[in-house]
């Protein structure tokens, strides 16, 4: 088995400090990590990559991780061209890129409205489809907001406790615990749509999703091929949200089937 060293990183990027991984040897792989989630999140995928012949860059994006929140209330544009100066930083043209989740909206709008094309582009479970869609566990969280915030005081440790487990029902918790400016990106960033920027991209395109995925369900990924050119689709069965970290072997199996082709 060979071994390789994963690199802690820092680099200023417009006044942030931004920290990030690399691994391996090769062709640049940028991957965006999804809300929440941080460099950290991609060991997985790391030790099943890193000796594949790519150099692997990941990257805490502004919030996450250890690097420091934005200045100011980003929306998903803004996190696009803040990646865009880290690869112009990094020195690098030619490059994969994989957006997860959230990530996979900046990827999106790296690959079609800005002056960067990655060679390959990867979605995992991404989330660009921003219409309000309430199931059956989110309508009964919705209820039980709107009737504990009648019944219990704001001010009550049990309604913030309550306030707590309607998040957690709702799939929403991300917001409930991010800071104040964080909670103001969360919202920008879930009130922009992006699916009219899928039929743009000009690249191969890898669609990999999670069969049984409760956040962006498998529906959206069957409409990335269907608005996509020369894209192909893989589901990983009984996978969720996070495919990456439950079917790592079987999710880096599909990259690098793709990558090399």
């Amino acid at each position: 088995m060979e071994i390789f060293e994963i690199k802690e990183n820092k680099i200023n990027i417009n006044g942030i400090d931004l920290y990030y991984k690399t691994a391996g040897e090769g062709k640049p792989f940028l991957i965006l990590h999804g809300w929440g989630a941080s460099s950290v999140s991609w060991m997985r995928i790391i030790d099943e990559m890193a000796s594949k012949g790519f150099k692997l860059i990941i990257p805490d994006l502004p919030g996450f991780g250890k690097t420091e929140i934005p200045k100011t209330v980003w929306g998903v544009g803004d996190y696009a061209d803040f990646v865009i100066s880290f690869i112009k930083e990094l020195g690098f043209s030619r490059f994969y890129l994989l957006g997860h989740s959230f990530g996979g909206g900046v990827a999106l709008k790296m690959a079609t409205e800005k002056n960067v094309k990655p060679l390959k582009l990867i979605f995992c479970d991404a989330a660009i489809v921003r219409e309000e869609r309430l199931n059956l566990r989110q309508r009964i969280s919705k209820f039980l907001a709107r009737t504990g915030s009648k019944i219990i005081s704001e001010d009550s440790r049990v309604y913030s406790f309550f306030e707590k487990m309607a998040y957690r029902l709702a799939g929403t918790y991300d917001y409930y615990r991010a800071n104040p400016l964080m909670k103001e990106v969360f919202k920008k960033v879930v009130s922009e749509d992006l699916t009219h920027l899928l039929p743009k991209v000009d690249m191969p395109c890898l669609i990999i999703w999670g069969e049984d995925d409760q956040i962006t369900p498998v529906e959206d990924g069957v409409l990335f091929q269907q608005e996509i050119d020369n894209s192909e689709l893989k589901i990983i069965k009984g996978a969720r949200h996070n495919p990456y970290k439950t079917d790592s072997v079987e999710v880096s199996e599909s990259i690098i089937k793709f990558l090399n082709k």
